[in-house]
C-alpha cells in the first residue's frame, strides 16, 4: 500500500497546498484588513454615509411617533355631545364559558356597571327569546353599549 516515503511526500503536499492558498488569500484579497481598536463589545464603527442614514431614520421614527401622539391626543379628548364632561367610559373583556346562563353573564355586566339593572338585561333576552342563543367566547365591551348592542354582540 503506502510506504513512508509516499506517506510524507502526500503530507508535504497537503502543507504546501494550503500555505499557497493563505498566501494568495491574504495578499490578494481586496478588502483591507484594519481591526476596530478603540470598541468595547457594544460598539461599532460606522462609516458617515451609515450614520447619516441612520440619523435620517431616526428623525423619520421620531417624527412618526409625534404624529401618532398627537392623533392619539385628539382621540383622548372627550367629545361634546351633550355628555357630562369627564364621564369616564369602562372596558371589559366579558368571557362567556360553556354553562354560563343569562343571570351569571347579567351578574357580570353588572358589576363592572356596563348595565344598570341586572333584572331588566335577563328580561330583555327573555322578551326577544336570546337566552338560548348566548354564544361562548370573549367580547369587547364598554359602558356607551346600550342594552341591545350587548345583547345582539353576545347572541350572535
Amino acid at each position: 500500500m503506502f510506504d513512508r516515503r509516499s506517506v510524507r511526500a502526500t503530507g508535504l503536499g497537503m502543507m504546501a497546498s494550503a500555505l499557497v492558498l493563505y498566501s494568495a488569500g491574504y495578499f490578494f484579497n481586496s478588502v483591507p484588513h484594519s481591526e476596530p481598536t478603540d470598541t468595547t463589545g457594544n460598539e461599532i464603527i460606522l462609516s458617515s454615509e451609515e450614520y447619516n442614514s441612520l440619523q435620517q431614520e431616526l428623525l423619520e421614527w421620531e417624527e412618526r411617533v409625534n404624529s401618532l401622539e398627537q392623533a392619539a391626543a385628539e382621540l383622548s379628548e372627550p367629545e361634546d355631545e351633550g355628555d357630562e364632561e369627564g364621564e369616564q367610559i369602562t372596558r371589559m373583556i366579558l368571557t362567556i364559558e360553556s354553562g354560563m346562563t343569562s343571570p351569571e353573564i347579567s351578574e357580570q355586566l353588572f358589576s363592572y356597571g356596563l348595565i344598570d339593572n341586572e333584572d331588566s338585561f335577563n328580561e330583555y333576552l327573555a322578551e326577544q327569546s336570546l337566552t338560548d342563543k348566548i354564544q361562548i367566547g370573549q367580547y369587547d365591551l364598554n359602558s356607551t353599549m346600550t342594552v341591545e348592542q350587548i345583547a345582539k354582540l353576545i347572541t350572535n
